[in-house]
């Protein structure tokens, strides 16, 4: 088994503690309700509900899955695991199924858990609810995703909901028309400037361009695929030996370069960091002299990327706050950040 599939592995285990130690009353007081179709806002996470299917195993129905929208409507990037998600239950019209109930549903639940996002970033995933004899006629009414908001109010390092109402409550009988089906669904996407394929991207202290985008595996038909693989060159173009990270190392200073992420069509985002070893800028792993280049093949998975959503753009971030808040360290011209058009090339 490779580094991601292990990691994978870990980080589902580590959901299902997490999962399996929550309870909460079902539209409890610290729910904000709404509909399908209709955006709940708790502060850090937009999450609608477009959909509700059986799910089969075969010709045999063994549960329910729920189509999810989740948006980060914070400033910066973040997954709904570091918002503290604890469970979501489906109620239907005789009992209750929790995704923390069975193994199958809450490796469905990593799947948005472990997902980190950019600011504005996007995941539309289908959520599992796994019960062996279903019937197939106890529709669901309502679905509940709750939050372990208490523990998150004590770690001020991470974002903080807005409201004592954070926990969401759908309301699977109805659907949101008008002006509250298209309230916004997402923060402001970040600055940054704008580019394509081939094209050379510069802040100051790095200058960086993405040359291809393969497939993972490249032959695989896109229903067997398990990620892309986008093909980058960067420079130091600052007149000094630095490091791409934040870690310290020796005299060099470091530059902050924080992630890359995947956009597709549909609108879904990947970060770097849901791959074993994140972003292989930092791999070179001896300093940058001035003028040197290092040409790599970044590997995105997870996030729910699949090969018939196909990727559209590249978002490369930098801490520039904590990079330009440093004495004696090159800093960047803002904006900082690439956005790179992955349909278009120079």
């Amino acid at each position: 088994m490779g580094k991601s599939g292990l990691r994978l592995i870990v980080l589902t285990m580590a959901m299902i503690g997490v999962l399996s130690t929550s309870s909460a009353s079902l539209g409890d007081a610290n729910s904000r309700d709404g509909c399908m179709d209709q955006w709940l806002f708790n502060g850090v996470w937009r999450v609608k509900v477009t959909d509700v299917e059986p799910y089969m195993s075969g010709s045999q129905q063994v549960g329910w899955q729920v189509t999810e929208v989740w948006r980060n409507g914070t400033s910066g990037e973040t997954s709904p695991g570091d918002a503290l998600l604890k469970d979501q239950s489906l109620q239907l019209g005789n009992g209750v199924i929790k995704a923390s109930d069975t193994t199958a549903a809450s490796m469905s639940m990593a799947v948005v858990g472990f997902n980190t996002m950019a600011p504005a970033g996007q995941l539309t995933y289908k959520q599992v609810f796994y019960r062996q004899n279903v019937d197939p006629s106890d529709k669901p009414k309502s679905l509940d995703i709750v939050f372990n908001g208490a523990q998150l109010a004590q770690e001020s390092s991470k974002p903080q909901f807005t409201s004592a109402k954070y926990n969401f409550h759908f309301d699977l009988g109805c659907k949101a028309t008008g002006a509250v089906a298209n309230a916004e669904g997402g923060s402001n996407q970040i600055n940054a400037t704008s580019g394509c394929l081939n094209q050379w991207m510069s802040n100051g202290v790095w200058k960086m361009r993405a040359t291809a985008i393969a497939a993972v595996p490249p032959d695989a038909r896109p229903e067997d695929q398990n990620g892309w693989r986008v093909t980058q060159t960067w420079v130091n173009i600052t007149n000094r030996k630095v490091w791409p990270g934040v870690l310290p190392s020796g005299d060099e200073p470091q530059t902050n370069v924080s992630d890359e992420f995947l956009a597709t069509q549909s609108g879904n985002n990947a970060s770097s960091f849901n791959v074993a070893g994140g972003l292989y800028l930092g791999a070179r792993n001896i300093a940058f002299t001035p003028g040197s280049s290092y040409t790599f093949s970044q590997l995105f998975g997870g996030g729910g990327l699949n090969g018939n959503d196909k990727p559209v753009r590249l978002l490369v971030t930098f801490n520039t706050a904590i990079q330009n808040a440093l004495s004696g360290a090159p800093h960047y011209k803002l904006p900082a950040n690439f956005r790179i058009d992955l349909t278009c090339s120079k």
